[in-house]
């Protein structure tokens, strides 16, 4: 192995890896449980990775609402988002509300109208 990884100008680890994974790849050697491990750490690692990047697009237009949505309209996005069954917790934090104006917003009674009426 030393002189094969000298002539092609390669570390010896990098070709006992090379055999190793040809081996694994041909099903002559089968994973350790640290292997089975790390693979599934790597897998989820790129899994969140991938889950950040895709919560970037939702943060920057949730921020683009808040500038040009007032509150009380957002706490209508919430009730929605809600009633879908995402926690009113999350659609709080994702659409710049608190919760408790939220809430508070959701037990109050109608406003009348001009008329007098409830509207």
């Amino acid at each position: 192995m030393r002189d094969v990884a000298a002539s092609l100008g390669i570390a010896e680890s990098c070709l006992h890896r090379w055999k190793s994974r040809d081996l694994l790849d041909r099903g002559l050697k089968s994973l350790t449980p640290e292997h089975v491990e790390s693979a599934a750490l790597a897998a989820a690692r790129a899994r969140i990775a991938e889950l950040e990047t895709e919560v970037k697009i939702p943060r920057k237009a949730a921020a683009a609402v808040e500038k040009v949505v007032p509150p009380k309209a957002r706490f209508a996005l919430v009730a929605e988002l809600a009633a879908e069954g995402v926690p009113v917790k999350q659609a709080c934090l994702s659409l710049g509300v608190s919760r408790a104006g939220f809430c508070e917003a959701r037990s109050r009674r109608p406003r009348r109208g001009r008329s007098g009426r409830r509207g």
